[in-house]
Parts: C-alpha cells; sequence; structure tokens
C-alpha cells in the first residue's frame, strides 16, 4: 500500500479515537453517579485546557522532527487512559484521563496535516487533505455505529474496548509509515532555500492568518450550537425521545460531509495542479505568476462563501421548519459547509505560510480561534433558546453567519486577502 493511501486509512481509523469516547462518555459517567455540574465542570477544563495549548503544541510540530513519535504518543495516550477511566471512574482520575485525551487530541489535528504535508508535498496537498477529510469522516460514522450496536448489546464498557482496537489499528498503520517519507522541511513550511525560518511570533501579525482566524472564529460561533438545538427541539416537541433523532441527525451530516470533502478536494486540486498555481504571493514576481496566484486564490474565497451562505440558510430553515424534511436539509447544509471548511483550512494557510517555515503555527491559530468560537456558542444559543425560543435562536445563529460573510466580502478587499 502506497503511503498516501496509508495516510487516508489512518485518518479512517484514528478518527473515533482522537475524542476519546466522544458522548458516550457521559453516559458513562451518568451510570457512576456523577451530575450533570461534575460532568460539565470537567469537559469545561478540558476544553478550556486543550486550547490554550493548541498553539503551542502548533510550533512545537513546526521545530520537532520527531512528529511520527509523538503522534504515535498521543494515540497511546487516548487508548491507555480510555481503558484505566473503565477501571477507575472516580471525579479526580477522570478529570486527568479526560485532560490527557483532550491533549492528545488537540494536537493530533495539526500533527496529522504536518506529516500529510511532509509526505505528499504542495502539489498534491490539497487534494490528500480532502481524502484524509473524506475518510475521516467515513471513520466518524463507522466509529459511531460500531459503538451504539457494541453499547445496545454488550453495555457502554464495550465502547472503551472499541475505541482501544481502533487506537491499536491505527498504530499498526502509523508504523507503515517509513519516517523517511515525512520530509519535516516541507512539513512545515520552510523555504526551499537554505534560509533559516523567521521567529514564530511573525504568525501571530500576519494580517492573512488573523483574517482567516477570525473567520473560523465567527463560522464556529454559528455552526457548533445548531446541531445540539435540533436535538433538544426534537426532544422537546415530543418528535424523538430516544435519541434516534440525534443518531440520525449525526449520520446525515457526517455522509454529506465525506462527498463534499471529496468534491472539493477535486474542484481545488484542479486548480493546483499546475505547480504554478502553489506558488506564494511573497514569491510571485511576476505579473504571470501573480495572476495564476491570485485565481488559485479565488477557488478558496469561493468556497468560503459557499461555507456561510449554507450556514445562513441552515439557520433560517431550521428556524421554520422543524419536521423530518427540514432536518434533514438542515443537515445537508451541516455537511456542506463543514465538510468544505475542514478541506480548504489547512490547504489556505499552506498557501498563506509557504516559505515561512511556521504553517502549523498559522493553523493551529486558526484552529483554536474556530474552538473558543464553538465553545462560547452553545452557551448564547442557549440563552436565546430558553429565553426567546428556538426560532429566535436560529436566526441569531444565522445572523452571525451574514455577519461573518459581510466581513469576507469587505475584508478580503481591505487586505487584498485573494488578491
Amino acid at each position: 500500500m502506497n503511503v498516501s493511501n496509508l495516510l487516508v486509512w489512518l485518518n479512517f481509523f484514528v478518527a473515533d479515537v482522537r475524542d476519546g469516547l466522544g458522548p458516550f462518555m457521559g453516559v458513562f459517567l451518568q451510570n457512576h453517579g456523577f451530575g450533570e455540574a461534575q460532568i460539565g465542570l470537567i469537559h469545561t477544563i478540558t476544553h478550556l485546557l486543550a486550547l490554550s495549548l493548541s498553539i503551542p503544541f502548533g510550533i512545537l510540530i513546526d521545530k520537532t522532527p520527531h512528529k511520527k513519535p509523538l503522534i504515535a504518543f498521543c494515540i497511546a495516550l487516548i487508548m491507555i487512559f480510555c481503558i484505566l477511566n473503565l477501571f477507575f471512574p472516580h471525579f479526580y482520575f477522570t478529570l486527568l484521563a479526560q485532560s490527557a485525551i483532550a491533549l492528545s487530541g488537540v494536537f493530533l489535528a495539526p500533527a496529522f496535516a504536518a506529516i500529510t504535508l511532509g509526505i505528499v508535498g504542495y502539489r498534491d496537498y490539497p487534494l490528500q487533505c480532502a481524502r484524509n477529510e473524506a475518510y475521516k469522516h467515513a471513520g466518524s460514522v463507522f466509529g459511531a455505529v460500531l459503538c451504539f450496536i457494541f453499547a445496545f448489546y454488550f453495555g457502554i464498557a464495550s465502547v472503551f474496548v472499541i475505541t482501544a482496537c481502533l487506537g491499536g489499528i491505527s498504530l499498526v498503520i502509523l508504523g507503515c509509515i517509513k519516517q523517511g517519507s515525512i520530509d519535516d522541511k516541507i512539513a512545515c513550511g520552510a523555504s526551499s532555500r537554505n534560509i533559516l525560518p523567521s521567529g514564530f511570533f511573525i504568525v501571530f501579525f500576519d494580517k492573512s492568518v488573523l483574517f482567516v482566524s477570525f473567520l473560523m472564529f465567527c463560522f464556529h460561533l454559528s455552526n457548533a450550537a445548531m446541531l445540539p438545538l435540533l436535538s433538544q427541539r426534537a426532544f422537546t416537541l415530543g418528535i424523538d425521545t430516544s435519541g434516534a433523532h440525534a443518531a440520525a441527525t449525526i449520520i446525515i451530516a457526517q455522509t454529506t460531509m465525506i462527498f463534499t470533502a471529496f468534491l472539493s478536494g477535486k474542484y481545488i486540486s484542479a486548480d493546483s495542479q499546475n505547480p504554478s498555481n502553489i506558488e506564494s504571493h511573497k514569491t510571485s514576481d511576476t505579473p504571470a505568476k501573480r495572476e495564476i496566484y491570485t485565481q488559485n486564490l479565488r477557488v478558496y474565497f469561493w468556497l468560503l462563501c459557499a461555507c456561510f451562505v449554507a450556514l445562513i440558510v441552515r439557520g433560517v430553515i431550521a428556524a421554520f421548519f422543524d419536521g423530518i424534511g427540514g432536518m434533514v436539509f438542515v443537515q445537508v447544509l451541516d455537511g456542506v459547509g463543514a465538510g468544505i471548511i475542514g478541506v480548504i483550512l489547512p490547504i489556505f494557510i499552506m498557501i498563506i505560510l509557504k516559505g515561512s517555515g511556521h504553517i502549523n503555527t498559522g493553523l493551529s491559530i486558526a484552529l483554536t480561534s474556530g474552538g473558543i468560537g464553538g465553545a462560547l456558542s452553545g452557551s448564547i444559543a442557549g440563552y436565546f433558546a430558553q429565553y426567546y425560543g428556538y426560532d429566535f435562536a436560529y436566526l441569531f445563529l444565522a445572523s452571525i453567519a451574514f455577519a461573518g460573510l459581510l466581513i469576507l466580502f469587505v475584508g478580503h478587499r481591505a487586505i487584498r486577502i485573494f488578491h
């Protein structure tokens, strides 16, 4: 099996590992006497800890030549703490275990992006990112269905075993990737010339990176709460009290993301197969190269627009249509927006920071901004849903997406990010 295929299968099997037990964790803890407040506190602490160390992890990934061993360490850590938590379901140990799992998961996202770039290079990176993302979503569906079936027949403890087994398969696949196949210089986006990269702090002042990071904040602030609100409203209206509705929404969205990721990759790859298309704007010193580069970035502009438009329409439909048909269409749009974002973000950051040696630092900044938006989304939307109703909450989330779209249109001209 060639290395590019190993990468996609690694993403497939690790998809359900990087988040530990995911939604099953709350059920497990409730079965062991944990209250809602305790579960919420654990979730908040681990989430904040992961966000606080996301950017330092990105800096580490750019600097270290030991990316593959660190990925293996993180996967093994998740496996170990999942199994230990099964036998020691106490508050402080659970907090320790879930913190280790959250930190490992936040490290894996930029680390996978780095080894992908280091293996396939700039030319094939767009298509490989799309394949990775599609297989990741397929792995999420596979893992969720597998965990649901085993939990139904053998109890919640079986989910721990499944997570550990999927982690073991991931380690085997990772072991098949030879260390020598990863070019550490390309993996961090260092210049091909023998020039030492400048300090990582320059990324924090890069207008393009900051602009994309703010767009990610807006997108996830609008997007993150929509799915939970959909399930909560279905429960409130008596449409579903078994959880089947929630499971269906996840499967619809994830399945759509698979196809969206593939199509986005094909679309981007068609523009990037010409080696000139990945020339950095900092080195595009001829009119011909600048025009090719501009055309390439316009692809990302329109794809970003599509993400925000899908999110706006999704919020409006969710506000006014609460039936099964509305739910299906809403979740298809979820798959479209999230599927595109997952593909284009690492590629766009690569194009912006190519030659700087700090691509993964920039990616971590954008992911952290999105994480902050996602963390705030639930609280804000929950407040509006409780005091003003679900319809108003959805319209409010759609208005955030509309604001993000306006910022995209106005801001890209101001800083000339796509020019």
